[in-house]
């Protein structure tokens, strides 16, 4: 499997929406959300197959390095258990800024995940996610 890693056009809505609606029951994006954002898709044998969506939320400052917050990841069920997230993770880690990101306390695959690469919970926010109501887990990235 070859997997590649590239910034999100225009052609890939299509793959990317149906990724989303397959990975989130609460309310899944439309087009118009991945606007504006920063958009890395995965692609295997010419279909996407993940992506990540962040953002900056803070530029650099003397003396202190960006800041950026991972919005979205997702990947298509039958590629899971595959390392795609991991990659997509770690292509964002590479812009050097400290990350945050919001995870359904419920999504212990991901956590995991999160905590492997270094990620650590910083915060809580009850009530955060709908369909159905559960806290948000916050994470930090140094």
């Amino acid at each position: 499997m070859t997997l590649i890693l590239r910034p999100a056009a225009p052609g890939d809505f299509p793959g990317i929406l149906e990724i989303e609606q397959e990975a989130f029951s609460d309310g899944p994006w439309v087009a118009e959300d991945f606007t504006g954002d920063d958009c890395t898709v995965a692609v295997v044998d010419g279909r996407i197959v993940g992506f990540l969506v962040s953002r900056q939320t803070f530029p650099a400052a003397e003396g202190a390095r960006a800041e950026r917050e991972i919005l979205n990841l997702a990947v298509r069920k039958i590629y899971r258990g595959r390392s795609i997230a991991k990659a997509l993770l770690q292509h964002e880690l590479e812009r050097r800024a400290v990350h945050f990101l919001e995870v359904r306390e419920s999504n212990v695959v991901a956590r995991r995940l999160y905590r492997q690469m270094g990620f650590e919970e910083v915060g809580r926010r009850p009530e955060y996610y709908d369909s159905p109501v559960e806290t948000a887990i916050v994470m930090r990235m140094k």
